[in-house]
């Protein structure tokens, strides 16, 4: 029987890369990541500065929609379905590319109704909508 050899009687180096040292190196890696993604993750309470609002930029139409603590929409003033919300915001938007949307909401209503609000103003094609706030002495 005939054994072969791998190994060769010549001076050539070895050809092989011992990867032990590189797998050491990359559990090191791996422990390093998985001690420092805690600390990545938490968040900072900053105080931000209260400042007075700027003058409002120049637009072409400015359109009011109100949400009264009823659920009840209006487009400025006048009382609309909410399923007509989204198409006669999309009318609105086709007069003019600079529409902006004034948003006025009861502090009653929820997160939720609100946020459908202003899905529904977006999928209308309105890029601008300013959430309309009374002036006043900001809470603590």
């Amino acid at each position: 029987m005939i054994s072969r050899s791998n190994t060769k009687d010549t001076d050539e180096p070895l050809a092989e890369i011992n990867i032990t040292p590189l797998v050491d190196v990359m559990l090191v890696l791996v422990v390093i990541l998985l001690v420092m993604a805690p600390m990545l993750t938490r968040t900072l309470h900053i105080d931000l500065p209260k400042v007075s609002a700027s003058a409002p930029e120049a637009r072409d139409h400015v359109v009011t929609v109100s949400l009264d603590a009823h659920g009840k929409l209006a487009i400025d003033g006048h009382d609309i379905a909410p399923d007509q919300l989204e198409p006669t915001l999309r009318r609105i938007a086709a007069r003019g590319d600079r529409t902006v949307v004034n948003l006025r909401s009861d502090q009653s209503q929820q997160f939720s109704s609100v946020a459908n609000l202003l899905g529904k103003i977006g999928h209308a094609g309105i890029a601008h909508v300013a959430v309309v706030t009374e002036n006043g002495e900001p809470r603590n």
